[in-house]
């Protein structure tokens, strides 16, 4: 079997190394130039601890931990007023295993460089689906090749374009509930601490360091 997985990030690293474990041969394109060890703060829980843990990278899961401390409620001069510790039983909105993204998405990716019957292709994307039967997919790349495929997975996160090809239109519905996030990398000060620090402000506005 000939996987193409569209995605370099979590997912797709993730899937070509179990489907290689089972003996399929994978191709992975990412439309980034070259891998992207970047993004903000996720927790690892549930399943996700179990699959990383089949995969014996626990170890390197801890190293990698942000230590974050747990989540803390601050009013408008930085003063906590709430405080919810990392406990075993999951009582914060914090988790055990706190790490940055791009520090899980490169473990991941890592884990799957030894593995013979993987290949990336990096500044590469899907360009359109050609044909999607019940036993093959053809697609052309954004080289101008064209390659048939047992099986084409989306893995390229939520702007997918190949699920917009493989899925009619009219089975989307987009709700916008009119909320807006915007992410930032900065600089450490001394002030700062290991607590992931949110301030309600007016307006229905919220910023979290």
């Amino acid at each position: 079997m000939h996987i193409l997985i569209s995605g370099a990030g979590i997912a797709g690293p993730t899937l070509a190394y179990w489907a290689a474990k089972a003996g399929a041969r994978v191709t992975v394109v990412e439309k980034a130039a070259s891998f992207l060890a970047s993004g903000q703060n996720i927790d690892v829980s549930g399943s996700a601890l179990q699959i990383i843990g089949k995969m014996g990278l626990m170890d390197e899961l801890r190293r990698l931990n942000t230590t974050e401390k747990g989540t803390q409620l601050i009013d408008q001069r930085g003063r906590p007023f709430a405080k919810f510790p990392v406990k075993e039983e999951g009582a914060s909105p914090t988790s055990e295993f706190e790490i940055l993204r791009g520090d899980l998405a490169a473990m991941l990716y890592e884990s799957t460089k030894s593995l013979p019957n993987i290949t990336y292709h990096f500044y590469t994307t899907v360009q359109k689906v050609l044909s999607n039967g019940n036993d093959k997919v053809q697609v052309q790349l954004s080289t101008g090749a064209t390659h048939s495929y047992d099986l084409l997975v989306a893995a390229d996160g939520q702007w997918s374009k190949i699920r917009t090809q493989c899925f009619p239109a009219e089975s989307i519905r987009v709700v916008d509930k009119n909320m807006m996030a915007v992410y930032a990398t900065i600089p450490r000060i001394p002030s700062d601490n290991n607590w992931w620090n949110i301030y309600f402000a007016l307006g229905s506005r919220i910023v979290a360091t």
